[in-house]
């Protein structure tokens, strides 16, 4: 185990997506990859044997696969192997509902990224209920991270990170305009501050996309907003996620301190090669991004600094989180095989060394608080100013939002990367009305 997350070039791509790529290019095209399995000594004990995982991950396979022959090192119970099958994105979610409806060719563990989750939720739920699991972390456990994959009070999936937003400041931009981004605290002295950069250094201070929903969803989140409340109440268009909005349009119409992603997105090829040359000054995304900057924004080693979003009011939330993929274990799984999927999840996923790996073998920040504790966790990161990033993380813990999904969740997502964000930012449009307009095209589908 390194004390660093793995940032090595990102892999060729084979029929699945490595993580890097899928997080920074998105989920290309192919047909399904079959990964063998991981060998762990025994596993044909009584209600153990092979875990069949599906996954659109190339590094979720590996890491699944990885953990099974840590568990079988340690259970006192029956050994497990995993047969991993990696697909493309689409084609894994699409296989899935139709295995799951069809009752035919399910797999027994299953990775539904959060845009997704909720097309699982409708109707009769064919995921096992993982609360007991979480019941027995939940002390230790980020509370707001687990409320993606709940629904009626029962938990369905769990995370690979927190996924938390943050800020990444370009140094060498903000010396040049002579901005301390530790002045800054609240989106009114962000625009101050945009203002500043862009009359010192003709630079935009950061960028707003028009093809996808998580800057938009970040402020909308942040501000108490988002797609559902808590009671499973659409609340898409609620004040607080107009005002978070209509923040993201000012940006851009009117106090000209942001332009366009460029690509549409700050995961898009473009982007990376117009920040990696220093032409904004910052951005905000989900803590995931920092896996990027190897690979895809190589000039920015040392460059960057890491800090919480600005608040909306003073003492307000400074972050919420973004992303995400549950790990879930469906009812189609042979009855014997149950438990020993259960104790293998949760082994894998929630525990006190599995949340450390998530930042050591991922990369990706953990949901466990107490591993931000731990010598892996706290130290100092050359890329991000040699600061221990981490534990900057840890800070913003008590601040955090949540973000709950519902049913139509997915159409929701949809309508914001295609229409809203686009008609906003590029278009200009009204933010109210975009908004309700999204609500009833969904409400049309329920």
């Amino acid at each position: 185990m390194t004390s660093q997350p793995r940032r090595g070039a990102a892999q060729p791509y084979r029929s699945g997506v490595n993580r890097r790529e899928f997080l920074g290019l998105g989920a290309g095209l192919g047909a399904a990859a079959l990964l063998g399995g991981c060998s762990g000594s025994g596993g044909d004990s009584s209600g153990g044997g092979e875990l069949t995982f599906w996954t659109f991950v190339d590094d979720h396979a590996t890491f699944m696969k990885s953990q099974a022959k840590e568990f079988n090192k340690t259970t006192k119970g029956p050994k497990v192997t995993v047969k991993a099958s990696v697909y493309d994105y689409d084609q894994m979610h699409d296989k899935l509902l139709t295995a799951l409806q069809s009752g035919v060719g399910a797999p027994d563990v299953v990775d539904i990224e959060i845009a997704k989750f909720g097309t699982f939720t409708r109707g009769e739920i064919q995921l096992h209920d993982l609360t007991k699991l979480v019941d027995k972390h939940r002390k230790n456990l980020v509370e707001t991270r687990l409320a993606p994959y709940q629904f009626n009070g029962k938990q369905y999936g769990l995370d690979y990170h927190l996924g938390a937003f943050v800020m990444y400041y370009n140094t060498d931009v903000l010396r040049e305009a002579n901005v301390d981004p530790d002045n800054i605290e609240t989106w009114d002295d962000f625009i101050a501050a945009g203002k500043t950069v862009k009359k010192k250094t003709g630079k935009w201070m950061t960028t707003v996309e028009a093809q996808n929903r998580l800057v938009h969803l970040a402020l909308m989140l942040q501000n108490g907003g988002g797609i559902y409340d808590k009671n499973n109440k659409l609340i898409l268009d609620s004040q607080a996620n107009v005002d978070a909005l209509q923040l993201a349009a000012d940006m851009v119409h009117k106090h000209e301190i942001a332009t366009s992603a460029p690509g549409g997105g700050q995961s898009e090829p473009p982007f990376y090669k117009a920040f990696n040359a220093g032409k904004f000054a910052c951005h905000w995304y989900p803590q995931w991004q920092m896996i990027r900057f190897p690979d895809f924004m190589p000039d920015t080693k040392g460059k960057l600094l890491v800090r919480p979003l600005p608040t909306f009011s003073a003492g307000g939330a400074v972050s919420t989180m973004g992303g995400g993929t549950g790990t879930a274990i469906t009812k189609h799984i042979d009855e014997e095989k149950v438990d020993v999927a259960m104790d293998f999840l949760e082994f894998a996923k929630i525990t006190y060394d599995a949340q450390v790996k998530i930042w050591t073998e991922l990369g990706f920040d953990p949901y466990r608080e107490d591993v931000y504790d731990d010598p892996a966790l706290s130290k100092p990161d050359p890329w991000f100013s040699n600061e221990p990033v981490m534990k900057n993380l840890e800070k913003m813990f008590d601040r955090l939002t949540p973000e709950y999904t519902g049913p139509r969740y997915p159409e929701a997502v949809q309508l914001i990367n295609e229409t809203v964000a686009f008609n906003i930012v590029k278009k200009g449009a009204s933010v109210s009305d975009e908004l309700s307009s999204a609500v009833e095209t969904v409400e049309r589908k329920s």
